[in-house]
């Protein structure tokens, strides 16, 4: 009788030990979901923010005053905090073979922001880190430019 208590006893130990694996591996499948939504939600938004870098250009410098360095072939960067992620957006246009075109390109940098300071975090290899690059090519003359015909 006493061998039968001693094989229950190792039988709730075992099945609380599976029990606490279960547990484990569903909050670990948890806290990975969690992780790629937070990586697909700052994708997005670098997604979004280079498309709007792209369409001020091609909006011209009378509707969006930062493509007037753009249209003049510089370079145009500049920063925003957005949920805790600090973004860094910076085009360019250069020439192309082809007269006609310019070539545009946009980098979306991100690094999360620490909560202490406010300030953006140095390691550029730190966990929510990101980069982004679009590059297109354009008609040399924007849209937002009219041609008159004598």
């Amino acid at each position: 009788m006493s061998t039968s208590r001693g094989f229950t006893l190792i039988e709730a130990l075992v099945a609380a030990a599976v029990l606490g694996l279960g547990i484990l591996s569903a909050t670990t499948l948890a806290m990975h979901s969690l992780n790629a939504g937070a990586t697909s939600h700052q994708q997005i938004t670098a997604l979004a923010l280079a498309n709007k870098a792209v369409e001020c250009w091609r909006s011209g410098p009378t509707l969006c005053p930062a493509s007037a360095a753009l249209s003049t072939g510089g370079d145009s960067q500049s920063s925003t905090t957005l949920s805790g992620t600090a973004y860094t957006v910076r085009s360019g246009v250069t020439p192309t073979a082809y007269a006609k075109l310019q070539a545009i390109q946009v980098t979306v940098s991100w690094r999360p922001v620490s909560n202490n300071n406010g300030s953006s975090n140095d390691n550029a290899m730190a966990p929510g880190s990101g980069q982004l690059v679009i590059s297109t090519r354009v008609a040399c003359v924007p849209v937002f430019v009219s041609s008159t015909s004598p």
